[in-house]
């Protein structure tokens, strides 16, 4: 890891804040870099994907086109089939087509919503419908290969400078995220079903009430393993990236690093990421989220106990130098499962000790404890499948719990 030379700005969170010129240099990254030799980043993605869409609707204009002129050719509205012959019907075929292609993508992911968290419906919808924006686009330049070429040239120029327009607001959203460093993008509506509707609320409302300044909170989040808790880490920092807020995604073992060569009030060191990217600064993020506490303090996973000291011995002493900047931000631990897995879920005490311990340390007055139980097991195989499978012992509480827990 390249701890990064900080610089004088002070701590504590604050919004994102990207201007035309962080746009811009993102965009020329981008697309004049190659993906082959810099890591590729979503804001890449998505142009691609823009670019993509604008050579799909080239290719609907050229197909529609050629067939709605074999078609006035039979009906004899045209004397033959010339290159030209079917341009304006094919452009409104293309048009039709490329519409009606965005609105079966669109319902197909509505469909795939797990349900326990609603479906952004809104952002989905509009991002189906800047696809189609610049499909119709490429439809549009495809119509500029079959009229002269002063028309072309207008069309090709206009073509153009929709394009450009249409793109800050969806780089500015694909950029807020990339610099978080989540490791995936994850939406709440597709996590698995290891939480109830009722705890799935509460998730929801903390979620929706926010991101400081004021008002910091935490979040503690336990399960075994395969119960989705990275994927509901990476779905929170998604939600409120996605919010237009500033979000910091870390392993423990970064940020006790962190912790260990910084110098409060001043020093906090830092690993940017890669060049094409630049992480928000943890200490400046408005959420930041720690995975993989777990593995750091259970070196006996029999022993929840002594577990629970090492953590408080970790935040009272490695820790304590960043407590000031956790302290002022929401704050996401994913502590995992503690124990060996014949000995079931982590009991709720435990991990509320755990909680109460992350209060006491970032000054909060409650923490949000999420549990998470074992997925629902798979489907039985087909009648008459000659295969075998393995029986799962059923988990004690294959959904937990969402609560609050108090400071003592």
């Amino acid at each position: 890891m390249t701890l990064g030379t900080p610089t004088p700005d002070p701590f504590g969170p604050t919004p994102p804040n990207l201007t035309l010129a962080d746009l811009l240099k993102q965009f020329w990254a981008d697309a004049y870099g190659k993906e082959v030799q810099t890591a590729a980043t979503y804001s890449y993605t998505w142009l691609a994907d823009q670019f993509g869409h604008l050579c799909l609707g080239i290719l609907a204009n050229v197909l529609a086109t050629l067939v709605a002129g074999w078609v006035m050719v039979e009906w004899g509205l045209a004397d033959q089939l010339r290159w030209e012959t079917g341009r304006w019907p094919g452009l409104i075929l293309a048009l039709i087509g490329v519409s009606l292609w965005e609105w079966s993508a669109y319902s197909s992911s509505v469909k795939q919503a797990t349900g326990t968290f609603p479906l952004d419906t809104k952002l989905l919808r509009d991002n189906a419908v800047i696809a189609a924006v610049y499909m119709a686009l490429g439809a549009l330049l495809g119509l500029a290969f079959h009229v002269r070429v002063g028309p072309a040239l207008l069309i090709t120029a206009a073509v153009v400078v929709a394009a450009v327009l249409l793109a800050p607001r969806w780089l500015r959203q694909k950029i807020i995220w990339q610099k978080a460093s989540i490791p995936y993008l994850f939406r709440l509506a597709d996590a698995a079903p290891t939480i109830n509707q009722a705890n799935a609320d509460a998730l929801l409302k903390f979620i929706d009430d926010g991101a400081p300044p004021p008002n910091p909170r935490q979040v503690v989040i336990g399960g075994p393993i395969g119960s989705g808790r990275t994927s509901m880490a990476s779905g929170i920092g998604t939600e409120f990236a996605f919010k237009n807020h500033k979000v910091r995604y870390l392993s423990l073992d970064a940020l006790l690093e962190f912790a260990a060569s910084a110098t409060p009030p001043t020093t906090f060191p830092d690993d940017a990421g890669p060049a094409t990217i630049s992480y928000w600064r943890w200490w400046q993020s408005q959420v930041v989220i720690i995975d993989d506490v777990g593995p750091l303090i259970s070196a006996n996973p029999a022993q929840g106990q002594t577990n629970l000291a090492r953590f408080i011995a970790l935040l009272q002493n490695d820790l304590q130098p960043v407590a000031a900047v956790l302290g002022l931000c929401h704050t996401v631990w994913v502590i995992g499962d503690l124990r060996r897995p014949t000995a079931g879920a982590l009991p709720p005490a435990t991990i509320d000790a755990f909680a109460k311990a992350i209060a006491d340390y970032c000054g909060s007055d409650d923490v949000l404890v999420v549990e998470l139980g074992h997925p629902p097991p798979p489907p039985p195989p087909p009648k008459g499948a000659i295969f075998r499978t393995t029986r799962r012992e059923p988990h004690a509480t294959d959904v937990r719990d969402v609560r609050y827990v108090r400071r003592s």
